[in-house]
């Protein structure tokens, strides 16, 4: 049954950026659990579905290298492997019962949040779904990624489609099936009536929330992007783009943003005073405050990245410290037992990470930054809603993802969080694509790849909560709590 899976991981990345194809997501899930209960090697079938679908939609990190890109897919494809075993093992001795199913999907996709290095939440199957995103008055995404997140959404779609698996499979437990689609149907519906009916008790209030602020990203691009790429200065080049096109903006702004690796090294703001100086006369023409992306070394062995927030009075206020250092590219894990491959003196420091969010105080307003790639987690982005933050800025390079179709994932990764959390999101990329995302998820607009440009965007601050920047993944507990009580009481009555 391994052509099931096949066909499962080609629709699972045509589904994806670049291609774009959404409406696949569901006839690649329907493949995907139909050929791991009926295969005799689910272990084999899990394995060639993650290494397949992973290798192509993440085949952007080639352009670091290809030891960077295989070891990835192939531990893509592990997870998978060991996923469909037991997905595989719990169905046969639980003769397919629907609900401790959708529990080991609901335990998966958790455990992929954080595992392993920290997590690893590409590939979510709800924000494929965004691509065919429409406005209109009938359209519930919004508010069923308001309800239940990113993962609580993508547990619905999975949860769905295993019950169209078991109708087709189990002749003889339709009724039984049936039953499980009004409970499952009950769950989803309940909170999500809530959420609609308060939602709309509060929207006189939404469409007068607050004044908006006046947004400039800065994407000065890199004269050679890219890991293994080198050119001669070429981060005083990378940082001499940014201040050139911020003297090129000839109006006040409330904040200009530069992102991910802008500054840094022999040209940190906190560290090098004529950068400094630099900037400062940039805020005081601008009248802006200034959110910085860069990088500094801390001794020989580690550095730090920073997102830095200086006021439209030019002094340094605070700065954010990533938290979530990137495996392999900006960390090396077991470094003292892999010295002896060339390829990861490519990364030659150790990231030291960041202890907390940060909420930096723009006039009246609450602005909060994540960087790179913890960007892509849900936990960072509600970590800083939950702290008061009215707006999200994340700080991205994305030089190593090429002209695949990474750049367009991660955005749709955004726009996922942004609707999730009811927050604008500024996606300032250095080589692009940057974009302004409101809190529906709309891209309200967006550069190129590889460009130096600037892109201007009134963003209106938002204080409000939703279900899921409240509770978290509330309901994919529920649902493994269900799970195990169920699975408990068929062993005693067994």
């Amino acid at each position: 049954m391994n052509i099931r899976v096949i066909i499962s991981s080609v629709l699972f990345f045509l589904s994806f950026p670049p291609f774009n194809f959404w409406y696949l997501i569901f006839p690649s899930l329907f493949f995907f659990f139909s050929g791991i209960l009926l295969s005799s090697k689910p272990f084999l079938s899990g394995l060639l579905f993650g290494a397949l679908s992973f290798g192509v939609i993440l085949f952007g990190i080639q352009s670091i290298g290809y030891e960077a890109w295989i070891p990835l897919s192939v531990l893509m494809g592990l997870l998978y492997g060991f996923y469909g075993k037991l997905f595989k093992y719990i169905a046969v001795k639980t003769n397919n019962n629907f609900f401790i199913l959708i529990g080991i999907i609901s335990t998966f996709d958790l455990l992929r949040a954080y595992f392993p290095f920290g997590g690893f939440p590409w590939g979510s199957t709800s924000t494929v779904l965004i691509s065919g995103y429409r406005d209109t008055s009938f359209n519930l995404l919004p508010s069923i990624f308001k309800t239940f997140g990113p993962t609580g959404y993508s547990l619905i779609i999975q949860s769905l489609t295993l019950l169209v698996v078991l109708f087709v499979l189990e002749n003889k437990k339709k009724y039984t099936y049936l039953k499980d689609s009004l409970v499952f149907f009950i769950l989803i519906f309940t909170p999500l009536s809530l959420f609609l009916l308060n939602d709309s008790f509060n929207l006189l209030d939404k469409n007068n929330k607050s004044e908006q602020i006046s947004v400039v990203i800065v994407q000065g691009n890199s004269p050679c992007p890219g890991a293994k790429n080198r050119c001669n200065n070429e981060r005083a080049r990378i940082y001499e783009s940014h201040i050139s096109l911020t003297k090129s903006i000839s109006s006040e702004k409330d904040l200009i943003i530069w992102p991910e690796s802008a500054t840094g090294f022999n040209n940190d703001p906190l560290i090098h005073d004529r950068v400094l100086t630099d900037i400062q006369i940039e805020v005081e023409r601008l009248n802006s405050y200034f959110l910085i992306g860069g990088d500094r070394p801390i001794r020989e062995a580690n550095f730090e990245n920073y997102g830095l927030f200086i006021n439209n009075q030019g002094k340094i206020v605070d700065q954010y410290l990533k938290q979530h250092p990137v495996p392999f590219g900006e960390y090396i894990p077991f470094r003292r037992y892999l010295d002896w491959i060339p390829s990861l003196s490519l990364v030659p420091r150790d990231m030291i990470r960041g202890e907390q969010e940060k909420i930096f105080q723009m006039g009246s307003h609450k602005l909060a930054s994540v960087i790179s790639f913890e960007g892509s987690f849900q936990r960072y982005i509600r970590s800083s809603v939950q702290a008061g933050a009215e707006i999200i800025v994340i700080l991205t390079n994305q030089a190593s993802y090429g002209e695949s179709g990474m750049s367009d994932q991660f955005i749709l990764m955004s726009r996922a969080n942004a609707i999730s959390n009811d927050r604008p999101v500024i996606h300032s990329a250095i080589t692009g694509k940057s974009a302004f995302i409101d809190n529906n998820g709309k891209v309200l607009s967006q550069t190129n790849l590889f460009t130096s440009e600037i892109l201007n965007e009134n963003i209106n601050p938002i204080n409000s909560q939703t279900p899921f920047s409240l509770f978290g993944n509330y309901f994919n507990y529920l649902i493994v709590i269900i799970a195990f009580v169920i699975f408990l009481r068929e062993r005693v009555l067994s």
